[in-house]
């Protein structure tokens, strides 16, 4: 059950006390439980993610992924809240550095996501302040992903 899964999280932290090689994982990791919760611990969720991304060490795993967390994190608790616009407005700038660390060599189906991600973000923006720039931007960014999987299907 989810309630467990966060206790041994959180369990998993306190064995990770700060300066451990592996404690951004922990944080990381029980951030995305939170999330996956929806519940009102969202807060917690993103302030988890922020030291995730914080303390990871320097040439260590591309932090591409904690990025991708911390933005649905933050989208999430933007629809939550019904409409903090600093979340949303984050959001999109989380998304876009995701993406930008994310390989993309033809048939990286991470990357496509990425542009997914940033997509939904852009869109959402687009029905909260009727931004004709983020609507076009989203309908690039949703053809270059569909245009990916479809090669990717096909090589």
């Amino acid at each position: 059950d989810m309630d467990e899964d966060i206790d041994l999280g959180w369990a998993v932290l306190a064995l990770r006390p700060p300066g451990h090689p592996h404690q951004f994982s922990s944080l990381n990791n029980l951030a995305l439980s939170i999330h996956d919760r929806f519940l009102p611990d969202l807060d917690d969720a993103i302030e988890l993610n922020r030291a995730a991304l914080a303390l990871r060490p320097p040439g260590n795993i591309n932090p591409s992924s904690s990025l991708n967390n911390l933005a649905n994190s933050l989208q999430t608790r933007f629809w939550q809240r019904l409409g903090i616009l600093s979340d949303l407005s984050e959001a999109v700038k989380v998304n876009r550095a995701a993406l930008a660390l994310r390989p993309s060599p033809p048939g990286h189906s991470i990357w496509s996501w990425s542009l997914v991600h940033l997509a939904n973000s852009l869109q959402t923006k687009f029905q909260q302040h009727g931004l004709q720039s983020a609507l076009e931007e989203a309908f690039i960014l949703y053809l270059l992903a569909t245009l990916r999987s479809i090669s990717r299907d096909f090589s």
